[in-house]
């Protein structure tokens, strides 16, 4: 709205008349004078004039329908408590909140949920969970244990699950995955997917990686917003400064 009303106050004075005469189109600068229009053709080469004529009868339109939406989302906003869904099942009873699958949950009940959950890890490969993080568990990799130990700096903010498995559906069939790190920022709600993809120079892994990333995708899990990855090869180890660049997305 700034910026039209000062195109409005720059525009020139008069309105613009436009008249076709066959093929031809044909520009007028119209002013009002004693109740009387008064038109001046405007030549070819002051057609910058006309342009400035149209937007401003385009603004003077538009102005009066924008500030109506103005004062309906103004009062929109007023009237509107963003808190109101999730204050309904937070002010339910324990056992009735158990019975009901909520429409949407509110950050302080998605983090309760998440503290109190139970889950089994990936069997697979647990030879390999030899590194401690700073949280207390296991993980498969050096470039794992650095990013669950940064993660884990930003436990005011950010809680993470290594290897908390995940339904999607793949190829009509529901499957479960175990994603490296499920993170939750505990005062949205917002969870977000991680994972480290440590192998890329090799074929065999770098091809069910994509297959996996096209599985997130099918399931509505977008790369980028809901799904972030880390990467590295053979000779190009783990940039820690990405891992942080990573971490301050998702505060």
């Amino acid at each position: 709205m700034k910026v039209i009303n000062q195109e409005l106050e720059n525009a020139p004075s008069g309105s613009l008349k436009i008249q076709r005469r066959g093929n031809k189109i044909y520009y007028y600068h119209q002013v009002k004078r004693e109740g009387t229009y008064v038109k001046k053709y405007i030549e070819q080469k002051n057609k910058g004039f006309a342009i400035a004529l149209a937007k401003k009868g385009y603004y003077e339109k538009v102005k009066p329908l924008l500030e109506k939406e103005l004062d309906a989302l103004e009062a929109f906003e007023k009237s509107y408590d963003e808190n109101m869904v999730n204050d309904l099942y937070d002010s339910m009873i324990e056992a009735r909140k158990q019975m009901v699958d909520p429409v949407r949950m509110s950050a302080g009940e998605i983090l309760k949920k998440w503290e109190t959950e139970v889950y089994e890890m990936n069997h697979n490969y647990q030879e390999n969970l030899i590194y401690r993080t700073d949280h207390g568990e296991n993980v498969r990799s050096k470039s794992e244990l650095i990013i669950a130990n940064m993660l884990n700096r930003y436990s005011e903010h950010l809680r993470y699950k290594y290897e908390r498995p995940l339904e999607l559906t793949i190829y009509g069939e529901k499957r479960i995955i175990h994603p490296d790190f499920t993170v939750l920022n505990i005062h949205t709600g917002k969870m977000t997917y991680w994972e480290h993809v440590g192998m890329m120079d090799e074929p065999n892994y770098a091809s069910g990686f994509v297959r996996k990333v096209n599985s997130y995708m099918e399931n509505g899990i977008v790369p980028g917003k809901d799904l972030l990855f880390t990467f590295e090869t053979s000779d190009c180890p783990i940039n820690t400064q990405n891992v942080l660049v990573l971490i301050e997305s998702m505060l």
